[in-house]
């Protein structure tokens, strides 16, 4: 079997572990897998990348992690947003101006989530106008101030910027950062991955609701009508993640086919 050796690699190129033949740019089977897929092609994460991706993560995932946390009456989404959150979106913010490789997948995911969580709104907000379903957005708002009962503007911040960006920027952090190299099958299905992902959110809010005395008071009651277009609107924005993905996917290999 042949490699790639130090004997051939040209002066000044990095240095990264010998290269098996199968896993070289020439012997992969399709554009994509010669630029993403090989795992012996990737640099190692050091401890400074691994803290950001953790990071990123974290900040990413916190904005809806604060609803359970809430609604099971563990911690007050009020405290959430100013000891938690708006530190986070900070320190994300400071990160994306020093520029890194997680830093842009992160800012795909927000512009992803953003687009994604509109078009499930799509859907959500003529529900909501013809009163057939609920909407708790705007006692969301009012939970995140503390002191008012409901607040249109910030619940829909909320929603939009720290739950739909949030979680998207997580889902592409998680992919980019993560697991794109190793494990090659998700990079050829982007778009049954963010489907799949989109139904792993919608049921963390199911169980939620589900196992907690108040999440259908506070959340909406579960039924057959809820169940079936809340889990439509997850569809609807997993798929616009993975869709995305699949366009980021693609730039990037067009990129590095022409360097």
């Amino acid at each position: 079997m042949g490699t790639v050796t130090a004997a051939t690699r040209p002066a000044g190129t990095a240095s990264f572990p010998t290269v098996p033949a199968q896993f070289r740019a020439d012997a992969l089977p399709t554009p994509l897998g010669r630029v993403l897929l090989a795992p012996e092609m990737r640099p190692r994460r050091g401890p400074v990348s691994l803290v950001r991706v953790g990071t990123l993560l974290t900040a990413g995932a916190l904005p809806v992690l604060s609803i359970p946390l809430y609604v099971f009456n563990l911690l007050p989404i009020s405290a959430s947003a100013r000891f938690l959150v708006l530190p986070l979106a900070v320190i994300v913010l400071a990160m994306t101006l020093h520029r890194s490789d997680e830093s842009r997948w992160a800012l795909h995911g927000l512009v992803a989530g953003l687009v994604a969580v509109t078009a499930y709104d799509s859907l959500r907000l003529p529900m909501v106008f013809t009163k057939i379903w609920p909407d708790f957005i705007p006692r969301l708002g009012g939970w995140i101030i503390g002191d008012v009962p409901a607040n249109i503007p910030v619940g829909y911040a909320w929603r939009y910027v720290g739950d739909g960006g949030g979680i998207g920027m997580a889902f592409f952090v998680l992919c980019g950062a993560v697991g794109l190299w190793r494990f090659p099958a998700l990079a050829r299905r982007p778009v049954q991955l963010g489907v799949a992902y989109g139904i792993f959110v919608w049921s963390g809010l199911v169980a939620t609701i589900a196992l907690s005395s108040r999440g259908a008071e506070l959340l909406f009651p579960l039924g057959w009508q809820s169940l079936g277009l809340s889990l439509t609107g997850h569809l609807i924005y997993g798929s616009v993640l993975g869709f995305y993905l699949r366009r980021v996917l693609t730039k990037k290999r067009r990129l590095a086919l022409a360097a």
